[in-house]
């Protein structure tokens, strides 16, 4: 098969080849998992040139880009029916690719003496206040310093291993079941032991005050749910891959080897998540029934949360309701994006927000977000959608934004405004109060915490008196 005529149109005989044809001569180079023909929609606008992992990246999104390029370099990946080993190569409309995804290498989770702000902690559940720059368990790129690395040492775990084909612990107490039964250093998994080992382990770290008479007289546990049930709430469908909060976001059970889908990963208690970025509470799971429980709340939505961030701009009203879907950016598979609510694109994602306080003279706001769904990135998204993107949030916004918008066009506010963003250096989100019921005893447990200091930092410089004059 040659290249013939105009650039961007691979020909047979002056004719573009039919899919099906091209994608049988493709088979010809043996089995492959995936068949994909490149069209105009897979470049971006004003582009002419798309690179093969770039493309197999956007279309395959579940598998890190990393591992799609060892999988070029192996061989894995043909080329309208020739073997293309280079990840740099420029692939044009017609072109049919094949391919094979190699299976994610086994990841670990080592612990590690890693600072946690413990709010609250039992023997079924912790509630921390998370740092900025924490990541929330270990992928492809964050190996170490993660909350699950600092959890498994907060509860006296040793080192998981989780192979691509295996299961892994829904909850802290399956970590230590697994640990026990002498599987840690291998593959990890799932759910708590018969004899109760696992949980006498975790509750050897639970003696933290504010646990202290907590359960009412009489109070029920729930019975463990099985494995049936877990996978149940664990196959909601989720964006690309992404984690959402309601249902989605509990999937421990890795993709078959090879599959293409999402990397393995060991996150054992994560019942829900916050950005690297996005310091604030959030709740861990110890135990199995703890994990499904918090599940099922966030599925149902009766888990309240509320964030406090800083805006660019004003909204206006004061107070409103942001309902659109949230789904894949169609430019930027690293971003998400809103979608006119209830369409076909993402998912339906809304928040409320309020006005607390104007800054900067108008620049900039300090507004409560109070969410009614979990979607991935959903304040910065609608934040941006209403025209009033997040303080310091380089994704969805830019410094030359903040620049503009909070200095007015002034250069030394420009260069104040800036100089605050610099040093705050991640989106001004803060997860302020979470609620839940409490899986074991049913009581409502709320929790607030207060701004951290580089986000009153950020605050206090937008009130100075350059940006009111």
């Amino acid at each position: 098969m040659g290249r013939a005529g105009r650039r961007g149109v691979v020909q047979l005989d002056g004719r573009l080849p039919p899919p099906q044809a091209a994608i049988a001569n493709s088979q010809q180079a043996g089995a492959h998992e995936h068949e994909l023909v490149v069209s105009l929609s897979d470049f971006d606008i004003g582009k002419s040139k798309l690179r093969l992992d770039a493309f197999l990246a956007a279309r395959l999104p579940a598998a890190s880009r990393a591992r799609l390029q060892a999988s070029i370099k192996e061989g894995l990946v043909v080329v309208n029916g020739r073997p293309q080993p280079k990840a740099s190569y420029g692939v044009r409309p017609g072109d049919v690719v094949a391919c094979s995804v190699l299976p994610p290498p086994p990841l670990e989770a080592a612990p590690e003496a890693l600072p946690l702000d413990i709010v609250y902690e039992d023997e079924h559940l912790i509630v921390i206040n998370k740092a900025a720059d924490m990541v929330m368990h270990p992928s492809p790129g964050h190996y170490s310093g993660t909350l699950v690395n600092a959890l498994l040492h907060h509860c006296q775990l040793p080192a998981m291993q989780l192979r691509s084909d295996s299961a892994a612990p829904l909850s802290l107490e399956g970590a230590a079941a697994a640990a026990a039964a002498g599987r840690a250093g291998g593959s990890v998994g799932g759910g708590g032991s018969d004899d109760g080992s696992s949980e006498a382990q975790l509750k050897e770290r639970s003696a933290s005050p504010q646990a202290a008479g907590s359960a009412p007289p009489g109070a029920q546990h729930p019975a463990a749910a099985g494995g049936a049930e877990a996978s149940q709430l664990s196959s909601t469908d989720v964006d690309d891959g992404e984690e959402d909060e309601e249902g989605g976001g509990f999937t421990l059970i890795p993709s078959a080897a090879g599959s293409g889908g999402g990397d393995a990963t060991i996150r054992p208690g994560i019942v829900h998540r916050l950005d690297k970025g996005t310091t604030g509470l959030l709740v861990v799971a110890k135990t199995d029934a703890a994990h499904l429980s918090l599940a099922q709340q966030f599925k149902d939505r009766t888990v309240s949360r509320t964030y406090v961030a800083i805006t660019l701009g004003v909204p206006r009203p004061p107070e409103g309701r942001v309902a659109t879907n949230v789904g894949r950016d169609l430019r930027d598979r690293k971003k998400m994006a809103a979608f006119a609510y209830a369409s076909a694109r993402g998912r339906t994602a809304a928040s409320n927000y309020k006005l607390l306080e104007v800054l900067a003279g108008g620049g900039a706001a300090l507004v409560q977000w109070r969410l009614e769904t979990g979607r991935t990135h959903q304040i910065r998204v609608h934040a941006k959608h209403i025209g009033h993107p997040l303080f310091a949030d380089d994704t969805y916004s830019s410094l030359a934004a903040v620049g503009s918008i909070v200095g007015a066009g002034k250069p030394p506010r420009s260069a104040a405004a800036q100089a605050a963003a610099r040093a705050l250096g991640r989106p001004a989100l803060h997860a302020k109060t979470l609620g839940f019921v409490h899986p074991a005893t049913g009581q409502r447990l709320q929790f607030d915490s207060d701004l951290p200091p580089d986000l009153t930092a950020a605050a206090e410089a937008l009130r100075a008196p350059q940006f009111v004059m």
